[in-house]
């Protein structure tokens, strides 16, 4: 049986001159983020916990409680205690299900169980304002390892704010300076859209128009995941992924693009469902981060969501990786502009705050033809490691039809290397040299998307059986 803990943060906090935290619309994602983060070896719980409590005196928000005033949100500051469940398992390990593999299919064991059912924290009645419910930790302690299980408002941030709250929180552990992850907590407002701009950037932004009741959120999710799809996994290495980025590059050198890795990887991508699909992928929605737009946030550690859409339409559906991966940088390029930054946001704040003060919420949903895109590849969760920087793992959950997420991938351990993973594509390599990719597609042609990516990436002609060599461009050379 579990035991809980309550940690309060050390007083005063870095907003002890505030009562509160004003939420503008567009912070006002209704959810949780979960992830876990394992360490190889028993916790110090007495450490974590001190560690817990200095770590909300840096994000004292974390330690606050969700409130409406009128159509106005903020996080008040009112320091209750942050419940911590801790579980002691008899097993060598924590026994996470697939432990090569970044997302798993269920990780609801390693979770808080006394997660709010509703998307909205409210502070249940009989705790009042004695918990937080817009933080939630699980430790479960095994004989030589610990999961560290976190449930985290979206309301607190976004994954860069959390990732920042957990590195504050294994420095603290580790008794080690957080200088430069002391958040700032100065939003900037976004005014209200003309009717004008409404209508001009509602066409840019359907998941914000495609609300639903709150109360049917889960159902609406869990009818999307049981429409006859499955997951789709796989491993790709830095040199290989460079070597596909070289070669679409050269394959464009008659323009001024630069791709990213990134934009490779989700053309590839592409490039393998269109052989396959009904309706083919036009278009691309990519979740990005404004938070280094010049003028648009008021500085880039602000602990908050600075997290936009940007959409990229393809010209056709007969294109070659090169030609699919040039829109996305001219898409991203232009939607950087802090002009178009500021009306986006003021228009993507004002629905998101009548969505929520209408006890509604938005769905990301898959329409025919669309790829989402939400890479992690910027982000170095392991980096919150508690003193085991090598071997520390990261695991999250949550797949969808054509939702494409990138993270970087766990060392394997030893006793790993025996399992065969569903695509044994390079399965044993560590977060130092590739990359999990993760998607769902339609179940009756997974089996065709899954052998392809295993003969593409396994290919000996790779990235040659790809991206074929220009007339004018040297041969490779050969073994």
């Amino acid at each position: 049986m579990p035991t809980r803990l309550l940690v309060k943060p050390t007083l005063p906090s870095i907003l002890q001159d505030q009562c509160s935290v004003k939420l503008p619309g567009f912070e006002l994602w209704m959810t949780y983020i979960e992830n876990v983060t394992v360490i190889p070896t028993r916790i110090d719980l007495a450490l974590f916990t001190a560690a817990l409590s200095e770590a909300l005196r840096i994000y004292p928000h974390a330690a606050g409680q969700l409130s409406r005033h009128g159509d106005d949100w903020e996080i008040a500051l009112t320091n209750p205690a942050v419940p911590i469940e801790v579980s002691e398992v008899e097993t060598t390990s924590v026994e996470v299900a697939d432990p090569e593999w970044v997302i798993q299919q269920n990780l609801r064991r390693f979770l808080a169980s006394n997660r709010p059912a509703g998307q909205s924290p409210v502070p249940e009645p009989e705790l009042g304002a004695r918990e937080s419910r817009l933080l939630l930790l699980k430790v479960t302690i095994a004989r030589e390892e610990t999961a560290i299980g976190v449930s985290w408002h979206h309301t607190l941030g976004d994954a860069i704010t959390l990732n920042r709250f957990m590195q504050c929180l294994s420095r603290c552990y580790q008794a080690e300076d957080i200088g430069d992850l002391v958040p700032t907590f100065a939003k900037r407002p976004f005014p209200s859209p003309t009717p004008d701009l409404v209508e001009r950037y509602s066409v840019e932004m359907p998941h914000l128009l495609d609300t639903c009741p709150t109360s049917e959120l889960a159902q609406r999710y869990a009818d999307m995941k049981t429409n006859d799809v499955a997951p789709v996994q796989f491993k790709i290495s830095n040199t290989q992924l460079q070597q596909l980025k070289e070669q679409a590059q050269a394959a464009l050198s008659h323009t001024d693009a630069a791709l990213s890795s990134q934009d490779v990887l989700t053309a590839y991508i592409i490039s393998v469902l269109n052989r396959f699909l009904d309706s083919p992928i036009t278009a691309i929605n990519n979740a990005a981060s404004y938070r280094d737009v010049p003028d648009v946030v008021y500085r880039s550690n602000v602990a908050g969501n600075a997290i936009y859409i940007i959409r990229t339409v393809l010209p056709n559906a007969e294109l070659r990786i090169p030609e699919i991966a040039l829109p996305v940088p001219h898409s991203i390029s232009r939607w950087r502009s802090p002009t178009i930054v500021e009306e986006y946001m003021a228009v993507a704040s004002s629905l998101m705050l009548s969505a929520v003060n209408h006890d509604c919420t938005w769905m990301f949903s898959a329409p025919p033809g669309l790829v989402s895109v939400k890479s992690n590849t910027s982000i170095d969760w392991r980096a919150a490691h508690f003193g085991h920087p090598l071997i520390v793992r990261f695991y999250t959950s949550g797949t969808n039809d054509r939702y494409v997420r990138v993270f970087r991938s766990n060392p394997a351990r030893p006793r790993d290397r025996a399992r065969q993973p569903d695509i044994g594509t390079n399965a044993a390599m560590t977060s130092e040299d590739s990359w999990d990719v993760f998607f769902a597609i339609s179940r009756n042609i997974r089996r065709d998307v899954v052998d392809a990516i295993e003969a593409d990436l396994c290919a000996p002609e790779f990235p040659y059986n790809l991206i074929p060599v220009a007339s004018s461009d040297p041969p490779p050379a050969s073994e």
